[in-house]
């Protein structure tokens, strides 16, 4: 009897032991999840800014420095902390990562694959490896979002704050026509005498447009109408009153959006809310239209102000006569950019030049270029040429999947759905026109993190879809 009992003891107390561990496994595993939640607040609302810590000045004259500098954006430190305490607290309790739809996540993967695979054969193999990692720590993140984000609501707070501190930044910078002073926050020194980005109006007059703390207008304006979408959207989709802080943040956001004088991130907001209202509107949605007609009116309502003393440079920007020497420069280097890109493709058509080099590879073929060598405006384009015909249908198969999977499941659209799915047609647009959703790690941070958003709001709404996953 006694040799009988004292193995069961010996088992009692394993199994006691196993349980205390498993729970402070659990308990660790929580505050570390909770940690990354913080780091992923703060990795929004630091997102935009321009703000870095140089790891290694790489010179690559006449190339732009940023575009081949080893750079440590703050945004990053914040999304290096997001990835490390989630992975700390996964690898803790032993859980199993969703990698779900197979529809976005293989060629997600495949993108992934080619660019590493190009690093070997890239014109500047350092670069290209640096790229390769920020593009990895980018999908990563949207794989966290997939993971722990379970609602939209979860990350307008900390949008409508990033939207308020670039929005009250813009407009001062407009209305006053500098720089505030905010160089310690990355804020570039700006004056319409220096060269920086201005409209120039028809009598020769110089507007300084919204810069925010970001790297650029045209950055700013994608971003925020971004979030402005996100933030509409969701607090359209409420059943109780739109908390009245959600509405200041997109009236100041539709504000500092129009400051901007972006072209492609006005055309991305209006398509945004084109898809938003459509889906709602096919949905029978008439109270949460009605609640978003409202937020648009506010928008309006504080944008308006601004349009009278800056109908010049409005005019400026929507004029595309001959006569527009400014906006007509721009329009001629765009196409010589993208003729230059598309020439260099068939080039490298494989692997491509490299993730991130496609300005390097411009000046190494074409040293004569009249114009400054960047991307083209098309990311599609970009992408296929640094990461080679493989790479770039990968690339293309993320922009269109999610839109085939919305008409296959049209009857399982969900107002927040529709709210993803706007702010997704936002990136998608905004992709058409500048090349910083791909280049830069302000627009590369939201792109994924839409893209990671759309999947779980397409999760949610249809988890009873065999085919869903």
């Amino acid at each position: 009897m006694t040799t009988a009992v004292a193995p069961r003891a010996a088992t009692a107390q394993r199994g006691a032991r196993a349980r205390v561990t498993s729970l402070e496994r659990s308990r660790v595993a929580g505050v570390l999840r909770g940690a990354a939640c913080i780091a992923f607040v703060a990795l929004i609302v630091l997102s935009p800014l321009r703000a870095r810590i140089t790891l290694q000045s790489r010179p690559t004259l006449p190339v732009y420095g940023d575009y081949t500098d080893f750079l440590l954006f703050w945004s990053d430190i914040a999304e290096i902390a997001v990835l490390a305490l989630w992975g700390a607290a996964i690898a803790i309790e032993h859980r199993r990562i969703r990698f779900r739809p197979r529809f976005l996540s293989w060629p997600a993967v495949a993108l992934l694959a080619v660019a590493w695979l190009g690093v070997a054969f890239s014109v500047d193999p350092p670069l290209a490896a640096y790229s390769a990692l920020r593009l990895t720590a980018s999908a990563a993140l949207a794989l966290y979002v997939v993971n722990e984000i379970h609602s939209l609501a979860q990350i307008v707070l900390p949008a409508a704050l990033m939207v308020a501190v670039q929005a009250v930044a813009g407009i001062g910078q407009v209305i006053g026509q500098r720089s505030l002073g905010l160089g310690g926050l990355g804020e570039a020194v700006l004056s319409p005498s220096m060269p920086v980005s201005v409209v120039t109006a028809g009598d020769g007059t110089r507007v300084l447009r919204a810069y925010g703390l970001s790297d650029h207008p045209n950055i700013l304006g994608g971003v925020l109408a971004i979030a402005v979408l996100l933030i509409a959207g969701v607090a359209a989709t409420r059943t109780a009153r739109t908390s009245p802080w959600r509405t200041v943040a997109v009236a100041l956001g539709a504000a500092a959006l129009f400051l901007t004088f972006s072209r492609g991130a006005w055309i991305a907001l209006v398509v945004g809310l084109v898809v938003l209202a459509g889906m709602l509107a096919l949905d029978h949605n008439r109270a949460v239209l009605r609640r978003l007609a409202a937020l648009c009116g506010c928008g309006l309502l504080v944008a308006a102000p601004f349009v009278l003393p800056y109908q010049a440079a409005v005019a400026a920007r929507t004029d595309q006569s001959p006569s527009n020497a400014t906006e007509h420069r721009s329009v001629d280097e765009r196409v010589a950019l993208s003729e230059a890109t598309t020439r260099i493709l068939a080039a490298h058509p494989l692997l491509g030049t490299g993730a991130g080099t496609l300005p390097v590879a411009m000046r190494n073929a074409e040293p004569a270029f009249q114009y400054t060598y960047q991307p083209s405006s098309v990311v599609l384009l970009d992408v296929t040429t640094e990461t080679g015909l493989i790479g770039g249908a990968a690339y293309l198969v993320v922009l269109v999947a999610p839109w085939l999977a919305l008409w296959r499941r049209r009857s399982r659209w969900t107002p927040e759905l529709a709210v993803a799915s706007a702010a997704l047609a936002a990136v998608t647009v905004v992709g058409l026109f500048d090349y910083y959703t791909w280049s830069y790690s302000a627009g590369r941070i939201w792109a994924w993190l839409v893209l990671g958003l759309w999947i779980v709001t397409y999760r949610r709404a249809t988890s009873d879809v065999r085919d869903a996953d």
